[in-house]
């Protein structure tokens, strides 16, 4: 950790080293030059590579707190004290210099605390310092013998809306979920600690609430509450939970593309679909993914089972989108992009935005003016321009027969040349308004073993920069981001 300006300045000459290093080995002079083995030249690169990368999150963790846009910080145990102490008096804009002269001491006393991690330093002293800097803490202790054994806390988590394999799968690491499982009555309560601690981060709630000491509570902001309506049932009670996941995952995937360049974004349909074709040559749904990227929008794609299909929020101007689909159909995950990448270009102008997808059959969604408005935008883009025209003829062609369409769907396709899993979505969208339920055999025209979750994942991991994320926040991030059948 940098703990004053001599150490940032060290700090970034030896990370402007270590990029002149790289930039050699991306010549291709070093290999050339000592007739380096092409699989040791590459472990060498990675290994300046990650030395450069620990380098710039040191550097950077520095400026975000010098800047003060760190406000809280979370410990861990008590052990976390003393370098949070050190985090506080730099988000202060203090020297160690204008900490000492506020306590009375010399600038070196506190410099060797801060070099030794405070080790030498008493209670009282510590108590002083958190004083000095204004710090205010939350006083929340996990006693050695927790009242509720892990049983009670997990049908605590599962009547808020948790269930344990989500919890175990998603909200805490591999270790943890085993020791859970398998450990004995002593060492659960250590795991237990972390699981909670997890819980607390996510859903901002005290671990009192966690444990059932205390009622937990959520920002019905985050929800979108226009587009459904909440009910007390466990079904609700786990969208509610995973809702406000995603939107936790989403704040943290802002934060790794806060560098990513914000762009007006098309609402006209026929717009789009040229800036793909032009920019990328078809529409296809990793390319749709590399366009909403490019415009500034990450795409953040999960892998869960449960009703919540999709999401997109806009926090201080910034939009992001979140895909959520079990099906393996690259078709449906395009047909779902671009329906959210509209909803991400309504209201440009308004700074904060939410728009939650429940299941298609909902009629909170049926009879929205504005899902509908999305949908015919996705199908157009999708359909070339034509999706009300080739709508039209599979009708004609079925002569008002649903039990005749799923054929005709697939003769019309072939006859103009589009994909009949695309062409299904969206003949599946506009009998919806009629209340027609036609989703199960558009499901079953789209082909099989496709994988746009990993597509996404993949685009993720290339263009956001996981590396801003720091502790528990990259800990979660990369949760969700691994296959659950792994």
């Amino acid at each position: 950790m940098i703990k004053n300006d001599r150490q940032y300045r060290i700090t970034k000459a030896a990370a402007a080293k270590f990029e002149d290093a790289l930039r050699e080995f991306d010549s291709g002079t070093t290999a050339e030059e000592h007739e380096v083995h092409p699989a040791i030249a590459k472990a060498q690169r990675a290994a300046i590579q990650g030395q450069l990368d620990e380098l710039r999150s040191q550097l950077r963790e520095y400026e975000e707190l010098a800047s003060g846009k760190i406000g809280v910080l979370e410990l861990g145990s008590l052990r976390d004290l003393p370098q949070a102490l050190v985090m506080a008096r730099i988000s202060s804009g203090l020297s160690q210099k204008d900490l000492a002269e506020k306590l009375g001491l010399k600038e070196q006393q506190i410099q060797r605390y801060e070099a030794t991690d405070y080790q030498q330093a008493s209670l009282a002293r510590l108590l002083e310092i958190a004083d000095a800097l204004n710090l205010k803490i939350r006083k929340d202790l996990f006693l050695s013998k927790p009242k509720r054994g892990t049983a009670e806390v997990f049908a605590r988590l599962t009547d808020i809306g948790l269930s344990r394999d989500f919890v175990l799968r998603r909200l805490v690491p591999g270790e943890v979920a085993e020791g859970l499982t398998n450990s004995s009555q002593e060492g659960h309560d250590r795991f237990l600690f972390d699981m909670t601690r997890a819980v607390s981060h996510v859903f901002g709630w005290s671990p009192a609430a966690v444990l059932g000491g205390e009622r937990p509570w959520l920002d019905s902001g985050v929800l979108g509450a226009a587009r459904f309506k909440l009910r007390d049932t466990a079904e609700e009670k786990s969208l509610t939970a995973y809702t406000f996941y995603a939107h936790f995952l989403s704040l943290l995937l802002l934060k790794a593309t806060e560098a990513l360049p914000a762009k007006p974004i098309p609402t006209d349909p026929d717009e789009v679909l040229r800036n793909i074709v032009e920019r990328y040559g078809s529409i296809s749904f990793r390319n749709a993914l590399l366009y909403c990227w490019d415009l500034g929008v990450p795409v953040l794609p999960l892998n869960d089972s449960g009703a919540f299909h999709g999401a997109c929020w806009r926090v201080d101007g910034r939009n992001v989108v979140v895909l959520k689909q079990r099906t393996s159909s690259l078709a449906r995950w395009l047909f779902d992009l671009l329906h959210e990448l509209r909803h991400a270009g309504e209201e440009p102008g308004a700074p904060t935005r939410t728009v939650i997808e429940v299941p298609e059959t909902s009629p909170e969604r049926v009879h929205s003016d504005e899902e509908q408005e999305a949908s015919w935008f996705a199908g157009d883009v999708v359909l070339g321009g034509r999706a009300e025209e080739l709508a039209r003829l599979c009708e004609q062609r079925a002569k008002g027969s649903i039990e005749r369409l799923k054929g005709v769907v697939q003769v019309v396709a072939k006859e103009t040349g589009v994909d009949v899993a695309a062409l299904a979505n969206y003949l599946a969208f506009r009998l919806s308004l009629q209340g027609e339920n036609w989703w199960g055999t558009a499901t079953n025209l789209q082909p099989k073993g496709e994988k746009p979750w990993e597509v996404a994942r993949e685009v993720l991991l290339q263009r956001a920069n996981l590396s801003r994320l720091t502790g528990i926040d990259r800990e979660l991030f990369v949760q969700a981001l691994r296959d659950p059948e792994v």
